[in-house]
């Protein structure tokens, strides 16, 4: 069955009430596009700590709804666990397609792209979708 945001759902169904909240939906999409590796143009690292839309204070820990915390295999918040399913590198640009599992069991595929700003920030955009945010890294 399709949601309210034109996705379909995997498992249990997914309807208006359970991605009404942009930024659990958003999160997840956002999350799930980050990935920890040097690809052929260039050393293009995003393994690591953030925190969305706020500058991370520490290491993260007193931001526990904000923490984004990045492996070469998964990306992990408050929301779920979205698997990289595939990834490309365009310039500054890195687009992936993501499988979220969201706490509520809820699964969905997603398409993110980060455009890398500084050392220390990338700009998201969920391709399919309006959600936008800022990843901030921590230090460490």
């Amino acid at each position: 069955m399709a949601n309210s945001l034109g996705r379909t759902c995997i498992g249990r169904t997914c309807g208006a009430s359970r991605f009404g909240r942009a930024s659990t939906w958003a999160v997840g999409a956002a999350l799930a596009m980050v990935c920890n590796c040097a690809l052929a143009e260039g050393d293009f690292p995003i393994e690591g700590i953030f925190t969305q839309n706020e500058v991370c204070r520490g290491d993260g820990s007193k931001q526990q709804f904000a923490l984004v915390k990045v492996t070469p295999q998964d990306v992990s918040y408050s929301g779920g666990v979205c698997t990289i399913d595939s990834k490309q590198l365009s310039g500054n640009s890195l687009s992936m397609r993501l499988t979220c599992k969201f706490t509520s069991g809820a699964v969905l595929s997603s398409g993110v792209t980060f455009t890398k700003k500084d050392d220390n920030t990338f700009d998201m955009a969920q391709q399919e979708g309006t959600y936008r945010a800022v990843l901030h890294r921590c230090p460490g």
